[in-house]
């Protein structure tokens, strides 16, 4: 899983938007802090029935699901709230919660790559960026596909993506996704519509890009929230618009445009509804500029500003409104030779918490031909979210008067590559300490007692990272991604966490891409965990395709070892699982 390589080693392709990591140009990243790019030949061969199944494999990342229509995702042992989630590089976090961050209107066939970002990033993105970022890249295609797949659980998937070319050299393009399964367990059966539209066209010596989406979802989520059978329903809209003038001009500039709303109901207890039922709409709006340019061939600058206002409809944590706004500068610096340097600066300013300002500085340097070193250090920030400010039920109680979240992040890394040409390793050691972490808790000797938000005074976190690429022969390539991770937190040991002092421990995963006979291509991946608490289980899943001339078929395996491991509402994760697919390819 090199970070600068595609699937076959060779260099990644990037189109003129920049990596996640900097708002100046695209390599710079990839040379001066953990960026990890699952391109598109990488998720080919995933398992993976959506977009947030395809995030698992991703170094350090853990998905807590209550199924596949909806998970939680967290870097680095930072929770969900601490996370930041981009399309196109366009915010996609939720204000009211981060439980909703990955309700994405993006179905996985239309996804060119996803870019992670491991570490702080608020000092380019602003505040949630504590533990990583991930940014989706959406494909431009005008070719049709279609894909059909059924198996396990009564899960079927129906998918098209394509598009028309327009004069003037412009495209419209389409995609849509459906998709339903009865649950591996009862209460947790699942359906989701996912489609989108997207418009692209020369205009005023630049480009104009309208993307549009929808998704609705359905599903049980037995014990997540709380022990009842509860039931919930999403409806998110998306849209944004951007223009961005020819990147050969001496100064681009890119304005755009964004609003995202988000609905949730959420039935605490499907057998009687009424009993308590929450009705949930989040709107956001926002505008931006972004003016890129070049004091010579080594230096690149970007500067910015954003605003954007937050409305919530709720009928359990009442109908509120804010704002926030940002300015932001960031210079990169490229010789010919000595190391490459990335510096940002960002201060945002929310209405309710007054301002923050965000610094970060990384760099990278070729030790030789074979040895490459980076480092970084960067602040973030993460106000509460109004969950965890406002929100009560029978068994959770918010608390208004949280504070800020604010950390510090230290990391130091290096990748040797074989003198072969056909392997490297990265390493990456990092340091976050964190004050005032916001956490759901209850005393551990009264289990009937409410869930409630605190600020946790201090904790670090500390961690190792190792990926790895080894090709023994042309047909056969050997994959490493482990981490490792400690966890020291000031807080009351008479207090129980419910969910942000419980990472995964440890994870070490070797995959093996081999050519087999009969045309066929195999994927296998096997993979160790622990969690807090010293629970550790193994996992095996693989993917076989079949090339054909009109598409290809596939066979996964999930789980097919049938570790029968608890999830995060402490019941057993799906067992071994089988399903069969078509993907139909148009000229």
């Amino acid at each position: 899983m090199a970070q600068d390589t595609g699937s076959e080693g060779e260099p990644i392709e990037l189109d003129t938007l920049s990596v996640v990591g900097s708002r100046t140009t695209a390599d710079l990243p990839l040379r001066t802090r953990a960026v990890e790019v699952l391109d598109r030949a990488t998720l080919d061969r995933l398992p993976a029935r959506n977009l947030t199944q395809a995030l698992e494999w991703g170094v350090s990342l853990d998905l807590a699901s209550r199924s596949p229509a909806q998970a939680d995702l967290s870097i680095r042992g930072a929770g969900f709230e601490q996370m930041l989630v981009l399309v196109d590089g366009v915010r996609m976090s939720d204000p009211q919660t981060g439980h909703f961050d990955l309700d994405l209107a993006v179905p996985l066939d239309r996804v060119e790559r996803i870019e992670i970002l491991r570490g702080p990033g608020a000092g380019i993105y602003g505040s949630d960026a504590v533990g990583g970022v991930v940014n989706i890249v959406t494909r431009e295609s005008s070719a049709w596909a279609g894909r059909l797949e059924g198996g396990s659980f009564g899960s079927v998937l129906g998918a098209l993506h394509g598009g028309v070319d327009l004069p003037a050299r412009g495209s419209l393009q389409f995609s849509g996704e459906v998709a339903r399964s009865d649950g591996h367990r009862e209460g947790t059966e699942w359906e989701s519509s996912i489609g989108t539209a997207s418009l692209r066209y020369p205009l005023a010596e630049g480009t104009l890009r309208l993307e549009s989406g929808l998704a609705r979802r359905a599903f049980g989520a037995e014990g997540f929230y709380a022990p009842f059978p509860s039931f919930e329903t999403t409806d998110t809209w998306t849209a944004h618009l951007t223009w961005r003038s020819n990147p050969s001009r001496q100064i681009s500039l890119e304005p755009g445009l964004s609003w995202r709303s988000h609905g949730d109901d959420f039935i605490l207890d499907r057998h009687e509804p009424e009993a308590y039922r929450n009705r949930h709409t989040s709107e956001q709006v926002g505008a931006s500029l972004v003016a890129r340019g070049a004091i010579r061939q080594t230096v690149s600058l970007a500067a910015g500003s954003e605003v954007a206002r937050h409305d919530l409809r709720s009928t359990a944590l009442g109908d509120r409104t804010e704002a926030r706004g940002a300015v932001f500068a960031e210079i990169g610096w490229r010789p010919t030779l000595g190391p490459a340097l990335m510096a940002g600066l960002r201060h945002d300013h929310y209405e309710q918490w007054g301002g923050f300002t965000s610094p970060s500085l990384s760099l990278g340097m070729d030790v030789s031909e074979r040895l490459e070193l980076r480092a970084s250090a960067g602040r973030a920030f993460r106000g509460p979210s109004w969950t965890e400010r406002h929100y009560r039920d029978p068994v959770h109680e918010a608390n208004a008067e949280l504070d800020p979240e604010e950390s510090t992040s230290l990391e130091f890394g290096g990748t040797l590559h074989s003198a072969s040409g056909r392997g490297q390793l990265s390493l990456t050691g990092f340091r976050r300490a964190s004050r005032h972490l916001i956490d759901w808790a209850r005393p551990i000797d009264s289990p009937e007692a409410l869930w409630v938000t605190r600020n946790v005074n201090r904790s670090v976190t500390r961690g190792l990272e190792a990926e790895g690429a080894w090709m023994p022969g042309r047909r056969t390539r050997v994959e490493l991604a482990a981490s490792w991770l400690a966890l020291e937190a000031d807080a009351d040991d008479r207090f129980q966490s419910k969910q942000l002092l419980r990472p995964i421990r440890d994870r070490v995963r070797i995959s093996l891409i081999q050519a087999l006979p009969g045309n066929l291509q195999g994927a296998f991946h096997l993979a160790r965990s622990r969690r807090a608490g010293d629970l550790s289980y193994e996992e095996l899943d693989l993917r076989i395709q079949l090339p054909s001339r009109a598409g290809m078929w596939y066979l996964d395996g999930r789980n097919l070892t049938n570790s029968r491991h608890l999830d995060i509402t402490g019941n057993p994760v799906a067992g071994r699982a089988v399903y069969l697919g078509l993907e139909l390819r148009g000229r």
